[in-house]
């Protein structure tokens, strides 16, 4: 009895085994197939390790050791090695960790370090306005800049900043790294609030910036993480942009509370913006949020734009390398009257997850393919089951006279 009892139990657990194997082969084939045709390098969550190194993490640091420039009015005092103050220019010329504590008005910290030398620096408790950028990194392997625990700082600069390549409150001409869960207020007068020539990476703080250009312009790399920010730009305010090399102006953001009311582009990549979590507004923009290639592998993302919400484009790439795609998360796209597009892709359209919601005349525009699986959709408030294309005219790879083809749910 106790055989057949046992035989009975295998036996269940094998057809079991059986049919889970037999459905998971079937999901994973449909899932394969509808992402084809994008090239995705992110069909499942990126893992953040591609993003950020050990390093960027690292907000240790000994006081005892550390060299100390402490800010006073329109001077500065220093102690320890690879630190010198000359009027009202504190420069750091060695690789070394430099805590600044401290208020002033008119001093300028600059880094001017062998182009091998990791510099850190912390700022505890710093408040600094100047002329020109408060902060400038003009030589240096890599500058990181740690907000210290518990404590609130902020860089200013003049509507008199006169420094056109430093053009920022904070400015870095190598790469540059924030992190620590302090807080940083920045505001920029003339144009940039914070400025980086090659990449920046921030894995934590808040911050608060105002800035009468960019909130944040970069040239090659923009990945941020575990960051809370609130932006009032008038110009764009999370921006990556390298318009000479296709490979960079890349953006990564994972795991932020970002809110930003921008006068031009609120959320800007010339390269690949890729979302993986996170909760993101966009109160009031031109552009909403825009890149070559757009991915959301999740978050919550909420955007009113006066133009096209969300916009897959680039002029000078090729249109196969551009897409807009989702496969998880929340996006609720909100766009001003006239010419405007909730979703607009100058190439293809995956959509395999996740919820979207768009209020507009409109809903889709795209110059590709559309090609949609999964998820839901819905256009002023009535779910949707194809995608279908506004755009009038043209005709893309799979297109008729009359444009390129909508794309039906699988």
């Amino acid at each position: 009895m106790k055989s057949k009892k046992w035989t009975l139990i295998l036996t269940s657990l094998t057809a079991l085994t059986l049919m889970t194997a037999c459905g998971q082969s079937t999901t994973k084939s449909s899932t394969t197939a509808a992402a084809d045709t994008t090239a995705i390098t992110t069909s499942t969550k990126n893992s953040q390790s591609s993003y950020f190194t050990e390093k960027d993490y690292d907000t240790s640091y000994d006081e005892n050791t550390a060299s100390k420039i402490e800010l006073s009015g329109s001077s500065a005092k220093v102690s320890g090695d690879g630190v010198t103050v000359s009027g009202s220019t504190v420069t750091i010329s060695k690789a070394g960790t430099y805590v600044i504590s401290g208020q002033s008005d008119g001093v300028q910290i600059k880094i001017a370090a062998d182009k091998s030398d990791d510099v850190k620096l912390v700022l505890k408790g710093a408040s600094m306005t100047n002329t020109d950028a408060a902060i400038s990194a003009t030589s240096a392997g890599h500058v990181y800049l740690t907000l210290a625990e518990g404590t609130t700082n902020s860089l200013s600069d003049s509507s008199s900043n006169s420094d056109e390549k430093a053009n920022a409150a904070l400015f870095s001409k190598v790469d540059l790294t924030i992190n620590g869960s302090g807080t940083l207020t920045v505001d920029s007068k003339k144009s940039n609030a914070i400025k980086a020539n090659d990449t920046l990476h921030i894995t934590g703080g808040t911050f608060n910036i105002t800035s009468v250009g960019d909130a944040f312009n970069v040239n090659d790399e923009l990945n941020v993480t575990g960051a809370t920010m609130t932006i009032d730009a008038k110009e764009d305010g999370v921006k990556v942009d390298n318009d000479d090399d296709m490979t960079v102006g890349n953006m990564y953001l994972a795991n932020n509370t970002i809110t930003v009311t921008a006068g031009e582009d609120g959320i800007h990549a010339s390269g690949n913006l890729v979302i993986d979590s996170g909760t993101y507004t966009v109160k009031n923009a031109t552009e909403g949020i825009e890149g070559k290639s757009i991915t959301i592998n999740g978050g919550d993302i909420n955007v009113y734009s006066t133009d096209d919400g969300v916009n897959a484009a680039n002029k000078n790439a090729q249109q196969s390398d551009i897409y807009f795609t989702m496969t998880g998360g929340n996006l609720t796209v909100e766009v001003g009257q006239g010419d405007t597009d909730p979703i607009d892709s100058n190439g293809n359209i995956t959509v395999t997850g996740g919820t979207i919601k768009m209020t507009g005349q409109t809903g889709f525009d795209f110059d590709g393919t559309a090609t949609y699986t999964g998820g839901d959709i819905y256009l002023n408030g009535e779910k949707q089951t194809e995608i279908v294309n506004s755009m009038s005219g043209g005709g893309g790879p799979n297109g008729g006279p009359g444009g390129p083809a909508p794309g039906g749910r699988g």
